[in-house]
């Protein structure tokens, strides 16, 4: 008898935690973009950026009905050109999220979300014929507002979900060295007023993903554009990334949208 309890138990279970999938996407993403940075010049460069990303979304166990939980994290490769097209500029960076939406489920389909994330973001830009301060550092954490707005619908057979996803921190804190401090003073032990509060007066970031996801069943796959434009301003220094991007993303066990009855989807 405690045999077959526990299998009933453990059965329970798996079917609880099968209802509250973790909704996959993986991401590749191609575009170009702008970088200016006048710690390093004062001209505007120009060129591709390419990134992987993914995201892990699934129904909060608290409040499966009303509470969402995603993490999300990106690594992006960027190659600029000066505006003569003289000289080369490289960046590389990365970013972790984690947050919580609250969702409400509306008429016709639609689904609104919005809530809070805390991210941090790192990276450098790499100026190739800059001799005395090659490279910039780049590095901040923040407190975001999240928001989507997601509408299902089908064409044929085919089930779809269009989706508009908005991140914008809010306030935390970045780094930012003195105009003309080189990084061998900060390893000397020049510590002061590298660390800066960042809020909207002095840090404003925005990164948008409008998608469209098709779901074939075992798999989905994912079409849309994404635009990120972060910015800095502190010791009279300017940092400008802005970037447009081609996505397209594949979501392993689909989205369950031909069997929304059984599973409680963070997306519907």
């Amino acid at each position: 008898m405690l045999l077959i309890a526990g299998y009933a138990t453990q059965g329970i279970a798996q079917e609880r935690e099968e209802s509250r999938p973790v909704v996959q996407e993986y991401r590749v993403e191609v575009g170009g973009g702008t970088a200016l940075s006048t710690y390093l010049s004062p001209l505007r460069y120009d060129g591709t950026v390419i990134g992987v990303s993914g995201q892990w979304t699934k129904a909060s166990q608290w409040a499966p009905e009303s509470l969402v939980m995603q993490f999300n994290a990106a690594l992006n490769m960027r190659d600029y050109l000066n505006p003569a097209r003289t000289a080369s500029m490289i960046g590389f960076d990365g970013m972790f999220a984690w947050g919580m939406q609250w969702r409400k489920r509306l008429p016709y389909s639609l689904q609104v979300t919005a809530g809070g994330s805390a991210d941090i973001d790192a990276g450098c830009l790499y100026l190739t014929r800059n001799g005395n301060n090659p490279v910039s550092v780049l590095a901040s954490a923040s407190l975001d507002i999240n928001a989507s707005l997601s509408w299902r619908f089908k064409i044929g057979r085919l089930p779809m979900l269009l989706s508009d996803e908005i991140r914008i921190p809010t306030i935390g804190c970045f780094f930012s060295p003195e105009y003309g401090e080189t990084y061998y003073e900060i390893w000397l032990g020049n510590h002061k007023g590298l660390a800066h509060c960042g809020w909207w007066g002095n840090r404003f970031c925005i990164n948008n993903l409008l998608s469209l996801k098709l779901d074939f069943g075992r798999t989905a796959m994912e079409v849309g554009y994404r635009y990120d434009y972060r910015s800095s301003w502190a010791n009279q220094l300017n940092t400008q990334l802005s970037t447009h991007s081609f996505v397209i993303g594949i979501i392993p066990h689909g989205l369950g949208l031909k069997r929304p009855a059984r599973i409680n989807s963070p997306f519907f």
